[in-house]
Formats: C-alpha cells, structure tokens, sequence
C-alpha cells in the first residue's frame, strides 16, 4: 500500500482539509458567475426586447403562442424530462453492460468496420471512381481490430471482464452518475455564462456595437484593445469547465475506489476526498486551460500563416499535444484521490503505469471505446424509433411528423447518452487503475469483485502475462 490511501481516511471519517484552496476556488467560480449573471442582465436589458421579437416572430411563424409562464412551465419539464430521461439511459446502459460485457467489444468492433468501410463500399456500388485516400479509414480499423484480436486476445477478454464490471459498480454505485450529471448542466449555464461576458464585453468597449461585432460584417472587429475583456472570459470558462470536470472525475473515482477496496461509499465520501487533493485539481486544471489555450494559438497562427494547408498543420500540432497531455493523465486524477498525492506527483504515477501498461490504455481507447460507442448506437435508434412510434400515433400516420419526432428523440438521447459514456469511461479507467496497482502487490485485502469474475480477471490477466 502507498503511504496515503484514502480507505484509511474513509474507515476513520478523518478527510484532509485543504480550507484555503477551497476559498479561493469559490471566489474564482464566484467572480465567474457574477460577472455571467452581470454581463446577461445588462445584456437584456439593452437587446431585451429585440430578443423577445425575433422569438415571437419564429413561434408567429410555426403559429405557436406561448406565455411567459407556460414557457417556464415546459422549460421546467424538459428539464425534468431529460433528467428522468438520463437515468433510464444510464441504467440501462449499465444492465446492458453487466450482462453483455466482452460481446460489446465484438459488436463495436463490427460497427466501426461497417462504419469506415460504408464510403467505399457505396461508391463501389454506385460506380463512383474509388481514391486510395477513402480506403484508409476503413483500412487502418481492420488492421487496428486484427492486431487486437489476435495479438492481444487475452487482454481483450481481460477488457471485456472490466466492462461487465463497471456495470455491475454503476449499478451498484449509483451515486457516480450524479457528479457528471450536474457537470453537464454547470457547462451549459456556465457557456451561457461566458457568451453573456464576451458579448457584453464586446458591447461596452466598442460603444454599443456589439451586433456588429459578432455578425457576419463587422464594423467593430476584435482587437487586443476591444477583446481584452472577452479572453478574460474565454480564460475563467475553460477553467471553471475543466475544474468542474476534474472535480466530477476525482468525486465518482474516489467512490469507484471505495467501493473495489470493500466499503459502502456515499457522495459524500467521494466530495470529501476530492477535497482532499483540491489544490492538485486546481494546478491540474490551470496547466490544461495552458495546454487548451497553446492549442487554440497553434490553431490560428496555422490558419493565418498558410491558409486550408496552414490550419491543417496548426490542428494537428494541437492535436498532438492534446493527445500526449491526455496520455499523460490518464491515471492522474485516480491516483491523486485514491493515494492523496499532488498534481506533480500524479502525473509522473500516471505516466508510469501508462508506461507499464500501454497495450491496455490502447485497448481502452479502441476496442472498449467502440463497444460503449456500440452502446450508444443503441439507445439512439431506440429513442428514433420510439420518438417515430409516437409520431406516427399521434398525428395519424403522418409520415413528416413521423420522421420529426423521430429525429427530436434521436437528439433529446444526446444528453443522457453523452452522461452514460462520460461516466463508463470513469469507472472504467478507475477499475483499470485498482486492477492493475492489485496484481502489481500495491493493494491486499478484499475487494468487492465477485469470485467469479475475479477468477476470470485473473485468467484473463495470467493468459495477457504470458501473450506480452
């Protein structure tokens, strides 16, 4: 065992306290929606009424008149909806999951190669000319799914097992749905947030010209002496957004972690110990809003330095870096909570146990990603399909309204799925994270896997061992 584990702080009730990290992360956040609520109340008070014609004119236009109050009323009941909506979605996802574990993985498999090769086959069927560049894709997916079944089967059966368990945890643990869920609403406000300060900001220092900045020609375009204000935006909105999401992470990793080493984890548990670490999410956060902001100057000097060919270079080096952070970091947020340790000291266990166990994070990346992808493939066809039923009731075999509902469900699915696959992806990177520090002799003592499935853990592991 690590010198610090948070199963001991959660046997004994006794969380570090970071109290001064804690107030200055509030006043940041506090300053963020301040300057939000402010930004949007001016707003509306000066573009208020244009905003309220241009709705009317679109409801006037599809005959549909609606009042304040019943505005709110639907409001509140897509939101209530959609909320309900979710957590069908997420236990579902997570029945399907537990039972159907490996089989996810294959049926993935098959729907990314059906996927990628759909183009080629189309025009080859159509008699379009066929360029080597439309192979590649679909090329690339059949190798990377031969490698993986074959080479490394074993580890793909070990991947299949941690899928059906990160069912059986969600559906155990519910509670770990809850800090993604609430980041997804934050991030909606907090974008509505940020657009009210750039926009405001935009207002003010051009002189009321704020229309005209952000139409298609503006009179006011963005300056350094104009924009200031607004980058300031774009700053504290990608750090509340990225705090917030590493602070969810940290919250359903620390009660994946609880509950593998045998405990009976609440959402307080999981806050606590998040707590524990806070200054390590806050350095965390502020080094990613660096590496997103050195993406996004990448990206422009690439577009202004050599046009199409120019932004294609700046994407890619930005995507480069994004993805060897993303590497780095991929245990980081598991281990700061579960072993109490700092950013610094986090990234470099990360990026040791990627080191030892790259084919595993890869398979993850590929292989499981496809099968939860396959997963939300599912439930969108679902919703269509129950969306175009209802449609089809309703208005009287209507195909056109049919077809609308249909694809409104299909939409309406967006959130909650975008919730289950944010979640499975945390629980399943802690479960790998716990599985790995277990064989590696890290941590002893009962766990809450199942005999049986620990036995097939632990086959699938010798097996993967012995196949490199």
């Amino acid at each position: 065992m690590t010198q610090a584990d948070i199963v001991e702080y959660h046997d004994k009730q006794q969380y570090p306290s970071h109290g001064g990290a804690v107030a200055g992360i509030i006043i940041v956040l506090a300053a963020f929606i301040f300057a939000g609520v402010y930004s949007l109340w001016n707003l509306w008070n000066t573009y208020g009424s244009q905003v309220m014609a241009f709705i009317n004119d679109i409801l006037s236009a599809i005959s549909l008149v609606v009042s304040p109050g019943d505005a709110a009323i639907a409001i509140g009941a897509i939101l209530l909806g959609l909320i309900l909506l979710s957590m069908f979605v997420a236990f579902g996802a997570s029945w399907l999951a537990k039972r159907l574990g490996g089989i996810l993985i294959y049926i993935g498999a098959f729907f990314m190669n059906l996927m990628t090769w759909a183009l080629p086959i189309i025009m080859l069927a159509t008699g379009v000319p066929l360029d080597w560049p439309v192979l590649i894709p679909g090329a690339f997916t059949l190798f990377l799914t031969l490698l993986l079944f074959t080479v490394f089967r074993n580890r793909i059966q070990r991947a299949g097992e941690i899928v059906r368990l990160t069912g059986q945890v969600c559906l155990d643990e519910k509670g770990v749905f809850v800090p993604p869920l609430l980041v997804m609403f934050f991030t909606l406000i907090s974008a509505v947030m940020f657009g009210g300060i750039a926009f405001y900001s935009v207002d003010v220092l051009s002189g009321g010209h704020a229309l005209d900045v952000f139409g298609g020609n503006p009179t006011y375009p963005l300056t350094l002496e104009n924009g200031w204000a607004a980058g300031i935006g774009v700053v504290l909105y990608l750090f509340a957004t990225i705090f917030f999401y590493n602070f969810a992470y940290g919250t359903s990793s620390a009660m994946v972690y609880l509950y593998m080493r045998g405990r009976d984890p609440d959402l307080g548990d999981g806050v606590r110990s998040t707590l524990g670490v806070i200054t390590g999410i806050i350095v965390l956060s502020i080094i990613s809003v660096i590496i997103a902001i050195i993406r996004m100057i990448l990206e422009r000097v690439g577009r202004e330095a050599g046009g199409v060919g120019g932004a294609a270079v700046g994407r890619a080096a930005g995507g480069v870096i994004g993805w060897v952070w993303a590497l780095l970091n991929y245990f980081t947020i598991p281990a700061m909570v579960a072993e109490e340790l700092g950013a610094k000291d986090g990234i470099k266990r990360s990026a040791g146990l990627v080191k030892n166990n790259f084919v595993d994070v890869i398979i993850k990346e590929t292989a499981v990603r496809w099968a939860f992808g396959a997963l939300a493939v599912m439930f969108f066809l679902a919703f269509a399909l129950g969306g175009a039923v209802v449609g089809w009731v309703v208005f009287a075999g209507d195909i056109v309204m049919t077809i609308i509902l249909g694809v409104v469900f299909a939409v309406l699915a967006g959130i909650p799925v975008s919730l289950v696959l944010r979640t499975f992806d945390i629980v399943y990177v802690t479960l790998l994270y716990v599985f790995i520090r277990r064989k590696e002799g890290d941590i002893t003592g009962k766990s809450a896997i199942p005999a049986s499935m620990e036995r097939e853990l632990d086959r699938a592991y010798t097996s993967a061992q012995g196949s490199g």
